[in-house]
């Protein structure tokens, strides 16, 4: 389909205690960009324990970047010690929070502007595909806007919305704030099939 930016979800089953929520690991990573352009970014999204021990496997394995939950870490100094060891990896660095964790939690990584370059917002639960948006998201969104803006000479980063993406709550982001959207259930259930949804998703924003 063309798609310039693969977003690949990692779980491992323990960060989110379920047996459904196991993906796949350094591997298929390899094997990911082994089948698509180089010039394809492949952001890896580590909802694991111990995120830091996936770091080196990853970069081996060809990713653009590493975007990790900061619920995974027991504070902020262990998040700004996690970008500095992806960094170093030779990968760019995101982090991601749940619906319900405060956007405020993240915002002394932002600070630095060669710490973190993106911000995940989840608009749903991590895990399972197919939930709801929930609308909490869009004042996260908002937040990260205003905070960009009052900082714009450290705080340097783009606003992912992940979860719940079709051609309603596109709109409601893309006003809100925000820079990528990631798109799962909607373009894999297309009745029309993927590059149609992704025309459908690209003229909605492109309406903007």
């Amino acid at each position: 389909a063309g798609l310039p930016w693969i977003h690949v979800d990692v779980f491992d089953g323990v960060f989110l205690d379920s047996p459904h929520a196991l993906t796949f690991g350094p591997k298929m990573v390899e094997s990911i960009r082994r089948h698509c352009s180089s010039s394809v970014i492949l952001d890896i999204h580590l909802c694991v324990d111990r995120p830091a021990r996936y770091v080196e496997a990853m970069a081996k394995a060809g990713a653009t970047r590493i975007i990790f939950q900061i619920e995974a870490l027991d504070d902020i100094d262990e998040a700004m010690r996690l970008a500095r060891e992806v960094n170093k990896a030779g990968m760019k660095c995101g982090v991601s929070l749940n619906p319900w964790t405060p956007v405020e939690a993240i915002f002394p990584l932002l600070l630095d502007e060669n710490l973190v370059d993106l911000v995940d917002v989840l608009a749903v639960e991590p895990g399972f595909g197919g939930q709801k948006f929930q609308m909490i998201a869009l004042q996260k969104i908002e937040a990260l806007k205003r905070f960009r803006e009052e900082n714009n000479s450290k705080a340097i980063f783009k606003i992912l919305v992940d979860g719940g993406i079709n051609t309603l709550t596109a709109n409601d982001v893309v006003a809100a704030g925000a820079d990528i959207l990631v798109a799962g259930t909607f373009l894999f259930n297309h009745v029309d099939g993927i590059e149609k949804a992704l025309q459908e998703l690209n003229e909605t924003v492109s309406q903007q």
